[in-house]
């Protein structure tokens, strides 16, 4: 399973209007599409907020 960042309904937009970016990129860092200096800040912010962390940690041969 693909790593991503786990939030509750309406999270996205609350962390767009937090970190004075895009629902998009919020959306994409929180899936670990995107890696710049903001996209941590925005994973790191979402985990203080309640987010969950999940997936990754997967090798290519475990995939059935």
């Amino acid at each position: 399973m693909k790593e991503r960042i786990v939030t509750e309904r309406g999270e996205i937009k609350q962390l767009s209007i937090l970190m004075g970016c895009t629902r998009e990129m919020v959306s994409h860092s929180l899936a670990f599409r995107k890696d710049s200096r903001l996209a941590r800040a925005i994973r790191k912010l979402a985990i203080e907020r309640g987010g969950i962390k999940v997936g990754g940690n997967s090798k290519e041969g475990d995939k059935v």
